[in-house]
């Protein structure tokens, strides 16, 4: 088995029951350690007309359509009951928005360091358009390709990272909730679980999708995902 199948089967052996639409008994309910445990809710804002159209939007900034403020509605009564210390959002209004709806009285702190990477030439674009949708596929995840005018793979993590690296301390252990972006959530949870490239762009995030990452101050990050009628198919 190689190296990145043993990341792969890892991340897989963690992508556990959370949730079926109902809350879960409390001995089955994930637990703080000891040394105190920071709960990740990862949630993807809702869903837009260009998600819709399958336009790739990027950094432009598209609002939610009308199921996507639906979506965000049902994020919320999913999280009835767990009380955050803080939300993140991006500055886009797809995933401000959301987050809007989700957080009640709790604050929000939108980042543009949270925002979805910008893929230049490609914005706006169909993503099966038969003369542009291939050569996105192939360029996209090249590490250093910009996609003429916009981010690298590689400039995109890194701008993640950085701005994981200032929600962290803020956080040693609680509860808070970000609301991110496909890619975004996809380089959040390449940068906790240290996987590959291969096994990054296997994860696929939809609009109404919600993780749950939680970070020991010693041990290994655990995955856990919120299972619908609609996503059985991916146990």
């Amino acid at each position: 088995m190689t190296s990145s199948s043993r990341r792969c089967l890892a991340l897989t052996s963690v992508l556990v029951l959370f949730a079926s639409g109902l809350a879960l008994p409390a001995s089955t309910q994930p637990r703080a350690s000891a040394t105190g445990t920071l709960r990740l809710y990862l949630a993807r804002h809702g869903q837009t007309d260009w998600n819709v159209e399958g336009r790739m939007q990027g950094g432009t900034d598209i609002p939610l359509n009308a199921t996507g403020r639906k979506q965000a509605a049902a994020l919320k009564d999913h999280l009835k009951g767990v009380r955050f210390d803080a939300v993140y959002s991006s500055t886009l209004s797809r995933s401000r928005e959301t987050a809007e709806i989700v957080r009640g009285q709790v604050p929000l702190t939108s980042l543009p360091g949270l925002a979805e990477r910008r893929f230049g030439k490609f914005e706006g674009l169909l993503s099966n358009a038969p003369d542009t949708g291939p050569e996105f596929e192939r360029r996209r995840w090249d590490p250093k390709d910009a996609l003429d005018g916009g981010e690298s793979w590689v400039a995109f993590t890194d701008r993640v990272r950085s701005t994981l690296q200032t929600i962290r301390p803020k956080h040693p252990s609680g509860t808070i909730l970000v609301v991110g972006h496909g890619g975004t959530n996809q380089a959040v949870l390449q940068i906790v679980f240290g996987l590959s490239i291969d096994d990054t762009r296997a994860i696929t995030q939809a609009n109404d999708e919600l993780y749950l990452i939680e970070l020991d101050a010693t041990g290994a990050p655990r995955l856990w995902k919120l299972v619908t009628a609609e996503n059985l198919r991916d146990l």
